[in-house]
C-alpha cells in the first residue's frame, strides 16, 4: 500500500476511566437504584455510507495525505434542550445518548463549551467499559471549543452534573460527532492490528536503545476539515532552554487539509498508545493518555513545491508528569548516518518502529534543493518496519537518539519488494532555516530561543537535571571518539578558566571538572562511567563548546 502523504487509564472493576485532563471520577449515575434501567433521551444521526468512504480512501491510497479513518457528522443539538434531567437530594443531572449506526466509534466535538467551577461532565459507551471524565471548567477553551478522545461503539451518554443550588449554567452544544469507521478495535476481535502485519511492536527488542524516545511520540487525532478526522503521528522536542516546553514535531502535510486554525483546538494527542509487549495485543492497549488542542508556531508551507515538510505544534496543555513524557534532543547537522529508527503510528495502530542500517541518501523532493533523507529499511529480530499513512510526522532518529528529520512519505509497504522499502524524512538541518525567513517558517528560533548556535542537544524528562551552558562555538578537539578509559581535550588556545562537564543523554550531569588555567592538553579519566553516548560541555573564559563523545 502506498504512503499516504502523510486516554491516565485505569481500570477500575467494570471500567476504564480516561486520563485526558480529568477528574477521574466516576459517574454519579452509576452509583443510583434503577439508574441502569431507566430512559434517557437519544439523538440518532444518519450513517454514512461507509462503502464509498473505504472507496475514495482506496483511489486516495497513492495520494499523499494524513491517513483518513472517520468523517464528522453535523449534529448542531443543545445538550440541556435535550437531554433527560435525573434530581438527587443534592444534585441534578442531565443525560442524553448520542448513536450513529455500525460505528466503531465516536468522537465528541463542540463549538460551544463552557463549564462552571462547579459542573462535571461525563461522557461513556452504552456497556460502561470506558468513561471519560469528569471534564470541569479546567477544560474550557478561550474560543470555547473542546473535543474528547473516541468512545468505541456506535452509542455514548453524556451525563452533566451540577449542584441544585448552582446558578451559574454550563453551555454544552453537541456541534458535531466524530464517526470511524475504520482502525478502531472491535471487541469481538481475535487481534488488534489496523497496520500491516510486518509492522514490529516497539516494544520488542529493536525498541531496546530508544526506550526514552518512544516515551516521546504520540498519536494525533487530526480535524482536518469540516468532513474529515485522520492520523498522523508526532514527537515532543527539546530546545536549548531546557525548560519542557510541550514543543511536537510533526508534518507541514498532516496540517494542509486544516480549514480552519480553531480545528488546531479540538486535536487530541494520544501519548502511550503501545502495547506492553513485543506481542500484537488481544485488544486496545488500557494504558493510554491525552491531551486536546494545540497552536501552530511554525511549519513549511512550500513542501508541495520543494521544502521539507515539518509543522512544529505547542500543545495547549503541559503534559502531565504521570504521563513519563521524554523531550527528544536534535542534530541540525546536514550528516548523512548509517544507522537508526523510526517510532510511529502507522494506520493510527499501537507504536511501532522501523530500523535502518544503511547510509541515508540526500535527496530532494520536488526542488534542486536536498530537501530530504531517504531511508531504506531493514528486516529485524521481529519483523520488517516500514511505515504507513498515520505515520506522517514521525520523527527519524539517528544512533543516538537524536531528531534528523520528520516522516513525508515514500513507497515502503509489507507487500512491495525490498528495493521499495523505501520511505523520505523532511531534514531536520532544512527545516532549521531554510523554508523561510520568518520565526514561522523555521525550527531555530523556537529550539534554539537563546540563540546558542548549537548543532545538538540531548533529550530531558521530569527527572533530568538541566544544563547550566550551551555550546557556542568549537574551542577544543576530543580524541579518541569512541574512547573507553581516557580521553584527550586539546584547547585551541590557553584559557585562564575552565570547567568541564560530562552529561549523559538525559542532560545528567556525571562528571565535573575545573581544569587549570592554561591548560593545552587534559586527560579525562572514564573509567566510572558506563557505555554510551555523553556530551561534553567545555566553558573557557567567556566561550562555550559542546561535543558528543561514545563510550564502549
Amino acid at each position: 500500500m502506498k504512503k499516504q502523504l502523510l486516554f491516565l487509564a485505569a481500570l477500575l472493576a467494570t471500567f476504564t476511566l480516561s486520563a485526558q485532563l480529568s477528574t477521574g471520577e466516576m459517574p454519579p449515575s452509576f452509583s443510583l437504584k434503577g439508574a441502569d434501567n431507566a430512559p434517557i433521551n437519544s439523538i440518532t444521526l444518519q450513517q454514512p455510507d461507509v462503502e464509498r468512504l473505504l472507496a475514495e480512501d482506496e483511489s486516495e491510497e497513492a495520494i499523499f495525505k494524513p491517513r483518513r479513518f472517520g468523517v464528522i457528522l453535523r449534529c448542531d443539538k443543545d445538550f440541556f434542550e435535550n437531554a433527560t434531567i435525573t434530581e438527587t437530594k443534592n444534585e441534578r443531572i442531565y443525560r442524553l445518548a448520542v448513536e450513529v449506526p455500525e460505528a466503531q466509534a465516536l468522537v465528541f466535538y463542540s463549538e460551544r463549551f463552557r463549564l462552571p467551577k462547579s459542573g462535571k461532565l461525563f461522557l461513556y459507551n452504552e456497556d460502561r467499559s470506558r468513561v471519560l471524565g469528569a471534564f470541569s471548567s479546567f477544560n474550557n477553551h478561550e474560543l470555547k471549543t473542546f473535543a474528547t478522545e473516541y468512545l468505541e461503539g456506535e452509542r455514548i451518554i453524556f451525563e452533566y452534573v451540577e449542584p441544585l443550588d448552582q446558578s451559574e449554567k454550563a453551555e454544552i452544544e453537541i456541534s458535531e460527532i466524530g464517526y470511524a469507521y475504520r482502525d478502531i478495535p472491535e471487541k469481538s476481535s481475535s487481534e488488534y492490528r489496523s497496520s500491516g502485519s510486518c509492522n514490529v511492536n516497539v516494544n520488542c527488542s529493536e525498541g531496546d536503545d530508544f526506550r526514552k524516545q518512544q516515551r516521546a511520540v504520540a498519536r494525533i487525532l487530526v480535524k482536518m476539515d469540516a468532513y474529515t478526522m485522520g492520523w498522523c503521528t508526532g514527537t515532543l522536542i527539546n530546545n536549548t532552554n531546557y525548560d519542557r516546553t510541550p514543543y511536537l514535531l510533526t508534518a507541514a502535510h498532516c496540517i494542509e487539509s486544516v480549514s480552519s486554525s480553531s480545528y488546531y483546538s479540538q486535536f487530541v494527542f494520544y501519548f502511550n498508545y503501545e502495547t506492553s509487549g513485543c506481542s500484537t495485543p488481544s485488544q486496545e492497549p488500557s494504558q493510554s493518555h491525552s491531551l486536546t488542542g494545540a497552536t501552530v508556531k511554525a511549519y513549511d508551507n512550500t513542501y508541495s513545491g520543494g521544502g521539507s515538510d515539518f509543522c512544529l505544534l505547542l500543545l495547549n496543555n503541559q503534559i502531565p508528569q504521570s504521563y513519563n513524557p521524554f523531550w527528544c534532543g536534535w542534530d541540525n547537522r546536514n550528516q548523512a548516518v548509517t544507522q537508526g529508527v523510526c517510532i510511529h503510528h502507522p494506520s493510527g495502530d499501537v507504536k511501532k518502529i522501523s530500523t535502518f542500517n544503511t547510509r541515508i541518501q540526500s535527496v530532494s523532493m520536488g526542488a534542486s534543493t536536498a530537501t530530504h533523507w531517504k531511508v531504506k529499511w531493514e528486516p529485524t529480530t521481529n519483523g520488517y518496519g516500514i511505515t504507513e499513512g498515520g505515520s506522517s510526522g514521525s520523527a527519524l532518529f539517528n544512533v543516538y537518539g537524536q531528531i534528523i528529520g520528520d516522516l513525508t512519505g515514500g513507497s515502503s509497504a509489507c507487500n512491495v519488494a525490498e528495493d521499495d522499502k523505501v520511505d523520505y524524512y523532511g531534514k531536520l538541518s532544512y527545516s532549521w532555516t531554510s523554508n523561510g525567513s520568518t520565526n514561522s517558517r523555521r525550527l531555530k528560533p523556537w529550539l534554539d530561543p537563546a540563540n546558542t548556535g548549537v548543532s545538538s542537544i540531548g533529550g530531558m524528562d521530569y527527572n533530568s537535571s538541566l544544563p547550566s551552558v550551551a555550546a557556542k562555538e568549537d574551542l577544543a578537539s576530543i580524541a579518541p571518539n569512541p574512547a573507553r578509559d581516557i580521553l584527550t581535550v586539546t584547547f585551541d588556545e590557553p584559557y585562564s578558566q575552565i570547567i568541564l562537564t560530562i552529561c549523559d543523554q538525559a542532560a545528567r550531569v556525571v562528571q565535573a571538572e575545573t581544569i587549570p588555567s592554561n591548560t593545552t592538553s587534559y586527560t579525562l579519566d572514564l573509567q566510572n562511567l558506563k557505555a554510551g553516548v555523553y556530551f561534553i560541555t567545555i566553558k573557557a573564559d567567556d566561550n562555550i563548546s559542546t561535543h558528543k563523545v561514545i563510550i564502549y
